[in-house]
């Protein structure tokens, strides 16, 4: 999953619906108990995590 946005400050929750073995519910999903927050980036520089050196890096356009 994917959140972007190009101009908008943006704060969300994910509401899950499941069913298994006859039995169903909705999880929300969020930040501990607080929206996620997706802002837009044009114009300002960014970075990305890199999971294998543990660093941020300036990401490549």
């Amino acid at each position: 999953m994917a959140a972007r946005t190009a101009g908008c400050d943006c704060r969300w929750e994910l509401e899950l619906e499941w069913s298994s073995e006859g039995r169903s519910g909705t999880v929300r999903i969020n930040d501990g108990g607080r929206p996620f927050r997706t802002t837009g980036i044009r114009g300002r520089p960014t970075h990305a995590y890199d999971t294998e050196t543990r660093r941020w890096t300036a990401a490549q356009d």
